[in-house]
């Protein structure tokens, strides 16, 4: 318990003030803790700010993961599933989603110079990942998912366009209006679904 609160308070403090003005004094103040207990659990700085990214990122993928597997499980026929998807594509407009994907953004960088947050990355990537598995293999034991889709390549593809860019801003060539970009969305699920029910 005395962990995770350390570790609320660490990504508390990066999320103010950044990697370069993170301060270990600062964490453990509003952890309610001395330093001194701090250092008890974690090595050293980097050390931490490794583990509260991983625990930061780990969050943010599962409750992404979470999202995304919610709308099927109530799932038993292709009218259900579209309505599902139009849950999902729905839900994947929400602000906090941006938020959330540049959390993970952040994170996969730092980790690349971190073996434990590298490690700690992978981590909770499998377990996202087995938790949509579990969710989507029903999809094609029902025979819902259209001619030549599988389960896993139905989630890898929701999974990259559910949590991709949902509107590309700015003056570049990929620049796309929301209303353009949702109804894409709409026709590549629907696409995914066995028709004629």
């Amino acid at each position: 318990m005395t962990r995770d609160k350390i570790l609320e308070a660490a990504a508390h403090e990066i999320e103010r003030n950044g990697l370069t003005q993170f301060r270990v004094k600062r964490v453990a103040m509003e952890a309610g803790i001395s330093v001194a207990l701090l250092y008890s659990y974690f090595e050293d700085r980097e050390g931490l700010i490794a583990a509260t990214l991983v625990h930061r990122y780990r969050q943010v993928l599962l409750g992404q993961a979470e999202a995304f597997t919610s709308p099927l499980r109530e799932v038993h026929s292709a009218p259900d599933l579209r309505r599902a998807l139009e849950e999902m594509i729905d839900d994947a407009q929400a602000p906090e989603r941006t938020e959330n994907r540049l959390v993970r953004i952040e994170s996969m960088s730092f980790a690349r110079h971190n073996e434990a947050a590298s490690a700690g990355i992978m981590a909770a990537k499998e377990e996202a990942g087995e938790l949509i598995v579990h969710w989507v293999s029903p999809l094609e034991e029902k025979g819902l998912l259209a001619e030549g889709i599988t389960a896993i390549a139905f989630a890898r593809v929701w999974y990259a366009l559910f949590f991709g860019q949902i509107s590309l801003q700015g003056e570049q060539n990929l620049a796309i209006s929301e209303e353009d970009w949702l109804r894409a969305l709409r026709t590549i699920a629907y696409s995914m679904v066995r028709s004629g029910d």
